[in-house]
């Protein structure tokens, strides 16, 4: 099975920082590449929130509908709905492990689990394994992305995932479970959504046009938010870091995903999530990783004083 990154966007190098930049400083194309679907109570695929969260304003519309700058409206998504991945099939990559979630009051609880993987005693020989004593508990954990966020108390291969429409995005710390008793090595980490089989060929150019219109919202999140700290040096830095970061971390989760070349899903949701995190940024601020002023003023190499 192949490497995954951890579920938080990495830090490119600076080459990548300043691709970033230039992407910041150009007006976006007109023919982006993906848009949002979402609901709180479901909207229509491609729905977006208004441009502002709770009472406060997040930017006001910039080059809405195509204007002179071509650039869309800086604004936070609707939240998936849990309802949508509720009473499904999602697959891994689209042809892999498999998990259904249900409700039993308000909780959710996965209600059917199949995970497929390497077998440890001879390896490139494959192994599935279907999890016994479901449901499984789900519990809410806290999500700085914005997004629903619940941790599986699975204790041979605990992990957690973001709800997004109709698919789960899941992090493992890019590590793989290791499954002795059953001899099999899985990896729960990556987008977790629509079967290979539910793809239908009428719908492909639609979904690729609801993915340029993510990305445009997107691009234009990242422009305000950008805009909002660009008196902040190192916070600035950090901000461009993570957004040039996005598309290497979105190509290695995606790369796998059944037909991916065609319908452009994982991209689309993938992109969708970093959407949501931008408009949540937006609303609350950019957490300030400890240490950041320190790594800006302490060059690597450097041998001068540090700041107490």
């Amino acid at each position: 099975m192949p490497n995954r990154p951890p579920s938080t966007f990495a830090l490119l190098p600076r080459l990548a920082m300043a691709a970033a930049a230039l992407l910041l400083l150009a007006p976006a194309a007109t023919k982006a590449q993906l848009a949002l679907p979402g609901a709180v109570a479901p909207a229509p695929a491609g729905s977006i929130a208004a441009p502002t969260l709770g009472k406060k304003r997040v930017s006001a519309p910039v080059g809405e509908g195509g204007g002179e700058s071509g650039r869309g409206p800086a604004i936070a998504p609707k939240l998936p709905s849990e309802d949508t991945i509720v009473g499904k099939a999602l697959h891994l990559d689209g042809s892999r492990s498999t998990i259904e979630l249900s409700r039993s009051g308000a909780d959710l609880q996965v209600a059917k689990l199949v995970l497929t993987g390497d077998r440890m005693s001879r390896s490139g020989e494959a192994c599935r394994i279907e999890v016994t004593g479901t449901p499984l508990k789900v519990t809410p954990r806290e999500s700085e992305v914005g997004l629903h966020r619940y941790k599986v108390n699975f204790p041979a291969c605990p992990f957690s995932f973001d709800a997004l429409d109709g698919a789960i995005l899941v992090a493992n710390e890019g590590k793989a479970c290791e499954l002795r008793e059953a001899d099999c090595r899985a990896d729960p980490e990556g987008l977790w959504g629509m079967g290979a089989a539910e793809f239908d060929p009428k719908t492909s150019k639609d979904m690729l046009g609801t993915r340029a219109r993510v990305e445009k919202t997107m691009r234009s999140n990242f422009r305000a938010l950008y805009e909002r700290n660009k008196g902040d040096k190192p916070l600035r830095k950090l901000i461009v870091r993570e957004q040039a970061g996005f598309s290497s971390v979105r190509e290695e989760i995606c790369r796998d995903y059944a037909q991916e070349s065609e319908y452009g899903y994982c991209a689309l949701r993938v992109t969708e999530a970093r959407t949501i995190g931008l408009g949540n940024q937006l609303a609350h601020g950019v957490k300030r990783p400890p240490g950041l002023e320190l790594a800006e003023e302490t060059p690597a190499g450097s041998k001068g004083k540090r700041r107490k």
